[in-house]
């Protein structure tokens, strides 16, 4: 088995600015995979490149927060208290969390946007190599085994889930909360998505960095090849109005990610001759499923 590297950007169709720096990532530097996001203000923008960049892996980034639904119920606020405005998704994932400790989970709508969403997605055009979700929504219980669900009816074969890795341990200790949930999680999620037969990355890397990846710290964690498949997960992005205007609507993690450094890390042609060299193979998804 080969020393696989899939080096995959969130949130392709949040901006067009977002969406062009993940093109010259994947251009540049070390990017080959990116997660769409259906209900992304670029989605048209992200699959015109999509398409004229066939070499990309694009999977599915599934949302329940940040921007409105796909589907046209559009009447989460119904079901899910806390919503901002009628029609709009919540801008973190509380609601959810406290819809599932009150018993009030929304189940059956939640599976009928994850659907509108990647049937979007399709209908468009692209083949999903993936299924994940935005802020790691997918691993919150019960929603694995919809997220399995969704990929299994449309023939996805991976889906994230998150394995502690050996450089978590180096990670900045405010970042422990966040991986040791992010781990539990994952553990929990993994019968869902071996019983619909999904295979899942062996490796995860680049959480503990998020919004702050560097050249050095992408040198230091991949400063070895292993064995199967490993996935880094980074967010390249370059600041524009649009990218602006979202932070003012209440995205708060846009004002506190370095895009100019993360982007620049993951455009590096000298580490990505330098990975290759080191035997790495840098792939997508849709190439591991075979």
């Amino acid at each position: 088995m080969s020393n696989y590297l899939i080096v995959n950007a969130d949130d392709f169709g949040l901006t067009e600015s977002t969406n062009n720096a993940i093109i010259d990532a994947h251009h540049q530097g070390i990017v080959t995979s990116a997660s769409l996001l259906a209900n992304g203000q670029a989605f048209d923008h992200a699959v015109w490149l999509a398409r004229e960049n066939p070499t990309l892996g694009v999977g599915v980034h599934l949302t329940l927060t940040e921007g409105r639904p796909v589907d046209d119920i559009g009447r989460l606020a119904v079901f899910v208290p806390g919503m901002d405005e009628p029609g709009r998704f919540p801008l973190s994932n509380a609601p959810y969390v406290r819809a599932l400790l009150t018993g009030k989970f929304p189940r059956k709508n939640i599976m009928r946007e994850f659907k509108a969403q990647t049937s979007k997605i399709i209908q468009a055009g692209i083949k999903p190599t993936h299924i994940d979700g935005h802020k790691y929504i997918h691993l919150l219980p019960p929603l694995p085994q919809i997220a399995a669900d969704i990929a299994d009816l449309y023939g996805i074969r991976y889906m994230r889930l998150p394995r502690p890795a050996d450089s978590w341990l180096t990670a900045h200790p405010r970042r422990l909360p966040g991986m040791l949930a992010l781990g539990l999680l994952s553990l929990l999620a993994l019968p869902a998505a071996r019983t619909a037969h999904l295979r899942t990355a062996g490796r995860f890397l680049g959480f503990t960095d998020t919004g702050h990846l560097t050249l050095a710290r992408l040198r230091a964690i991949l400063r070895k090849p292993r064995r199967g498949v490993t996935e880094v997960v980074c967010h390249p992005a370059y600041r524009s109005a649009a990218l602006s205007g979202l932070q003012q609507q209440g995205y708060e993690w846009i004002a506190g990610y370095n895009f100019e450094e993360e982007t620049a890390a993951v455009s590096s042609p000298e580490l990505r001759r330098e990975l290759q060299a080191a035997g790495w193979t840098l792939a997508h998804f849709g190439q591991m499923a075979g």
